[in-house]
C-alpha cells in the first residue's frame, strides 16, 4: 500500500497534515541561509505532536551546502534526530557522506532535487546510502515502473503540488536573476512565473507549470511499485496541507476519489496555477498558463471551514486497550497499552464494599471508553471486578486520564540516537602544475582554425556533434588539445541504449574523455572506457562532495557557478577544480520543448528565445532527446579580472560558447589570452562576486 508524505511548512500545517491522515510529514528546519524554516522549539514540539499521534516526522535539508555551512547543517540534523525525526531529505553527496558517519542509523531520503530520472541514477543514490529516492516529475508511468522494480530501495513520486518547469535540481534561473534567492538554497524567487515572450508574444507564461494532480492514478503508481506518494508545497498555507492530505489519504486507504465538488474546491481555492496529470499520462501536451489566481470570498469561507475542521478536535486517534482490576480490600488497579507496546499503570482508591449489587463491568467500560478530545480511541476495556464493589465515576475518569497522560508521555519520548564523529576535512590533493585553458562549443561552425590557434588545452564538444564527425575538431587536435565529449545531462532508461551506442562510436573514433553532469551517466561512461570529468550539473559546492565524486572516478570537477569566487578558491586545494569564467550559463533544462511551443511545430534545428518585461533575453537551444536548454540573458565575463581565476590553484578555467558566432568566439578567446581588448555586450560577473549560496 502507498504511504503518504505531506508537507508542513508551519506548526499549524503540522496539525493540519497529521489530523488529515499523513503517514509522515516533512518540515523545513532553520535553513542555513535565509533563516526560514522552523525554530528548534517549533521542530521539537512538532515532532512530539507527530509521535503521540502515530505519524512519522521527516526534516528536509536538501539545500546545497558550502564548506562553511556543512558543520552547522550536521548539527541541525543531529538535533532533529535527537528530537525523534525518522528521516532526513537530502541531495548533497558531501552532506550525505557526513550524515552517514555522524548518524549511521538515520534514514536518508533522496529529495526530488537530486534529479533522479533513471535507474542508473537511482542505483547510484542507493550506493550513497539512501533508503528512499524521490523521482523527478517528468517521468512517465512506464519509466517510473522500470526504476521502482529495479531498485533495492523504496521509491517516491510527487503526486500533487507545484512543480518546476525545469528538471529538479537543475534550475538556476532565480540564482542568476540578480535577486540573490536561489532554488538551491530553497529560496526560489520564481522568475519563471512572470509573463514572458516566446515567439514574439508577450501575453504568455511558457515556464509557469501547473500544479501536479495524480489523485486518479494512485493505484497505477502502487502497481508500478512506488512506495511513497509525496505532496509538494511545503511553503503553502496550512489549509492546503490539511485539505490535500485528506483527499489523498482517503483515496489511498479507502479508494475513495474526490467528488466533483471537492475537485472544484481544490482547483478554485488551492491550485493557483491550475492542475494537470501530465507528463505521467500526457507527455506531449503543452502547458501555457495564465497568471496565478487568488482565492475569492467563497474560497476563503471554504478554507475557513477546512481550518476549523482540523483545529477543533482530534481527527486522528491511536487505539489503546484499557484494563481495570478491583478486589475487596485492595486499591483498584488500572493499566493501558497502546499500538506500539507502551504501557501505563495507575493505582486508584480502594473500592467500597456495598454488601450488595455494586459496580457493573458495563459501567466501567462505559466510563473508560470516554476518550473523546484526546489523541486516543479506546479499542477495548478488560475488567476483573469482584461482586458488591463500588467505585465513583469521577475516580474512573481520573484513572483513564492518568493512564492516557502516561501513554502520551511515553510516546513523546524519542529513542536514543547513535552518533559518530564528523568526518575529517578531505586530504589536500596535489596542486596542478598549471591551470588548463578550456574551450567548450555547442555548434559545428564554432570549430574554426582561428579558435584552435588560441591553443586550448582541452576542447569540450557535444557528444552528438562529435559522433557526427565535426571536421573542425581536427584543427584542435593538431594543436594538441585533448577532446572531451560533453554528455547530455538528462538520459532516461529508454534513451540509455542510444547513449551507449554514442559512447561506443566516440570511443572507436579515439575520444577518450567525457564530461558528465549527472551521476546517472557514470556507469555507462566508465563501461565504455571513458575518463570522466564532472560538469556543473553535479552541483559541487563543498570539499566533501568534491572528494566523494573524485573517489567515484571523476578526474576533475566543475565548481557550481552559484558559488562565489572565494568559495571556489577554497575548493581548489581538495581536488582538480574547474571554473566557468565566460559564457551564458544554462539556467534551465526542460523536458517540454519550448521551441516547438514557439513555432507550433518541431523545428529543433532553429533556436528561439524568450524575453522578460525587463529586457532580458534568454536563448533557448535544443538538447538531447528534443529537450531544451534555457540560457541566461547575460554572459559571465571575467577577462578584465584575471585576479579572480588566475593563480588560484584551479585545475582548469572554461570558456562556454553557446550563441556566439565563430568570429566572436575567437575574439573572446583571444581576449582571455591577452591578445586583444575585446569586450562583449550584455555581460556580468554572474554570482562570483557575492555567491548565491
Amino acid at each position: 500500500m502507498l504511504h503518504l508524505l505531506a508537507p508542513a511548512g508551519s506548526s499549524e500545517a503540522v496539525i493540519a497534515a497529521v489530523q488529515n491522515g499523513a503517514d509522515m510529514i516533512y518540515m523545513e528546519y532553520g535553513a542555513t541561509a535565509g533563516g526560514s524554516g522552523m525554530s528548534r522549539e517549533e521542530l521539537a514540539q512538532s515532532i512530539r505532536y507527530c509521535r503521540v499521534r502515530g505519524c512519522g516526522a521527516a526534516v528536509t535539508m536538501d539545500e546545497l551546502l558550502t564548506d562553511g555551512q556543512l558543520p552547522e547543517a550536521v548539527k541541525r540534523a543531529v538535533y532533529a534526530a535527537e528530537q525523534g525525526a525518522e528521516a532526513i531529505l537530502v541531495r548533497d553527496p558531501g552532506f550525505i557522506y557526513a550524515l552517514r558517519r555522524v548518524l549511521p542509523d538515520m534514514a536518508l531520503w533522496g529529495s526530488v532535487r537530486m534529479g533522479i530520472h533513471s535507474l542508473a541514477g537511482a542505483a547510484t543514490a542507493a550506493a550513497l546510502g539512501l533508503r528512499r529516492v524521490t523521482l523527478t516529475p517528468e517521468l512517465e508511468l512506464e519509466q517510473i515502473q522500470t526504476i521502482a522494480e529495479g531498485l533495492p530501495i523504496e521509491t517516491a513520486v510527487c503526486v500533487h503540488g507545484p512543480v518546476c518547469f525545469s528538471y529538479s535540481g537543475q534550475c538556476y534561473m532565480s540564482a542568476m536573476s540578480g535577486q540573490e534567492r536561489s532554488d538551491s538554497r530553497l529560496r526560489c524567487a520564481e522568475p519563471c512565473r512572470e509573463r514572458l515572450s516566446l515567439g514574439g508574444r508577450m501575453d504568455e507564461y511558457p515556464l509557469s507549470a501547473p500544479d501536479r494532480c495524480l489523485i486518479e492514478h494512485l493505484e497505477e503508481l502502487e502497481q508500478a511499485g512506488v512506495s511513497w506518494a509525496v505532496i509538494g508545497g511545503r511553503g503553502r498555507r496550512a489549509e492546503y496541507s490539511g485539505y490535500v492530505t485528506g483527499l489523498y489519504g482517503r483515496a489511498i486507504r479507502e479508494r475513495v476519489l474526490p467528488t466533483q465538488e471537492e475537485q472544484e474546491l481544490l482547483a478554485q481555492s488551492l491550485a493557483p496555477y491550475g492542475l494537470s496529470a501530465g507528463p505521467l499520462t500526457q507527455p506531449e501536451t503543452p502547458e501555457l498558463l495564465a497568471p496565478p489566481t487568488k482565492p475569492d470570498r467563497t474560497a476563503e469561507r471554504f478554507l475557513s471551514d477546512v481550518r476549523k475542521n482540523y483545529m477543533n478536535g482530534e481527527l486522528r486517534r491511536v487505539p489503546v486497550s484499557l484494563y481495570a482490576v478491583m478486589r475487596q480490600g485492595q486499591k483498584a488497579m488500572f493499566a493501558a497499552e497502546d499500538d506500539q507496546g507502551h504501557r501505563a499503570v495507575f493505582a486508584g482508591y480502594e473500592p467500597i464494599d456495598l454488601g450488595r449489587q455494586g459496580l457493573s463491568e458495563s459501567r466501567v467500560r462505559e466510563v473508560m471508553y470516554r476518550s473523546g478530545g484526546t489523541p486516543y480511541s479506546c479499542a477495548d476495556v478488560h475488567c476483573a471486578i469482584e461482586p458488591n464493589l463500588d467505585y465513583p465515576d469521577e475516580a474512573l475518569d481520573d484513572a483513564r486520564k492518568n493512564l492516557l497522560a502516561q501513554i502520551t508521555e511515553a510516546r513523546r519520548q524519542p529513542q536514543a540516537v547513535k552518533t559518530g564523529d564528523m568526518p575529517p576535512e578531505p586530504e589536500p590533493a596535489p596542486a596542478p602544475e598549471r591551470t588548463n585553458f578550456i574551450i567548450q562549443v555547442t555548434r559545428a561552425e564554432q570549430l574554426t582554425e582561428a579558435l584552435a590557434d588560441t591553443e586550448p588545452d582541452y576542447l569540450y564538444v557535444p557528444a552528438e556533434l562529435l559522433a557526427a564527425g565535426a571536421e573542425g575538431v581536427a584543427y584542435f587536435r593538431d594543436k594538441g588539445a585533448r577532446i572531451v565529449a560533453v554528455l547530455p545531462r538528462i538520459v532516461t532508461d529508454g534513451e540509455e541504449p542510444t547513449l551507449r551506442e554514442l559512447l561506443a562510436t566516440l570511443r572507436a573514433a579515439g575520444v577518450e574523455e567525457a564530461l558528465a553532469g549527472s551521476l546517472g551517466l557514470v556507469p555507462a561512461a566508465l563501461q565504455a572506457g571513458m575518463t570522466l570529468r564532472g560538469d556543473f550539473g553535479l552541483n559541487v559546492t563543498n570539499s566533501h562532495t568534491l572528494a566523494r565524486l573524485a573517489h567515484a572516478g571523476f578526474q576533475s570537477l566543475t565548481a557550481s557557478f552559484e558559488l562565489s569566487a572565494r568559495q571556489i578558491w577554497g575548493l581548489a586545494p581538495f581536488g582538480r577544480t574547474e571554473m566557468i569564467i565566460y559564457g551564458r550559463v544554462p539556467v534551465m533544462i526542460t523536458e517540454r520543448c519550448l521551441i516547438r511551443t514557439s513555432a507550433g511545430r518541431c523545428t529543433c534545428a532553429t533556436p528561439t528565445s524568450m524575453s522578460d518585461p525587463y529586457g532580458s533575453v534568454y536563448p533557448v537551444e535544443k538538447e538531447f532527446g528534443c529537450r531544451n536548454v534555457v540560457y541566461d540573458g547575460r554572459k559571465i565575463f571575467l577577462a578584465d579580472r584575471p585576479d579572480i581565476y588566475g593563480d588560484r590553484g584551479l585545475w582548469g578555467v572554461r570558456l562556454l560558447f553557446t550563441t556566439e558566432s565563430a568570429r566572436e568566439c575567437v575574439s573572446v578567446a583571444e581576449r582571455y589570452r591577452d591578445r586583444n581588448r575585446y569586450q562583449p555586450i550584455n555581460i556580468g560577473r554572474g554570482a562570483y562576486a557575492k555567491g548565491a549560496l
